[in-house]
């Protein structure tokens, strides 16, 4: 796992890489994909091209530079990471935090009347 927050690993075509979250990053995906939610379908779709220009974003390339490796990789081994790089690019490459709920601190009920 990567040491950095925001960063999460990929291999493509046997090699090991970073990708960061970065704002050009989420902008770049988000407009390829119309939004993050897209992304989320297109991934789910398989969609090759989604897959591509995620894996460019996060390296801070061009899409043509990456096609070959994502392709030699296959898209499905890509899959769950690329969910987790979408995921902290969508909540500006911080972790998610865990909601709160009814049991939390304030809020508590005992259920008594």
């Amino acid at each position: 796992m990567p040491a950095n927050p925001g960063e999460v690993e990929v291999t493509l075509d046997g090699k090991a890489f970073v990708l960061r979250s970065t704002l050009r990053a989420a902008k770049e995906v988000s407009a390829s994909a119309g939004g993050f939610i897209g992304a989320y379908q297109r991934l789910a779709a398989f969609d090759f091209s989604t897959y591509v220009a995620i894996v460019a974003a996060g390296l801070g390339k061009r899409s043509s530079d990456v096609e070959d490796a994502v392709y030699a990789t296959g898209i499905a081994p890509l899959s769950a990471p690329l969910s987790r790089f979408v995921q902290l690019l969508a909540n500006g490459g911080k972790e998610p935090e865990e909601p709160k709920g009814l049991d939390d601190e304030e809020g508590t009920s005992s259920g008594e009347a």
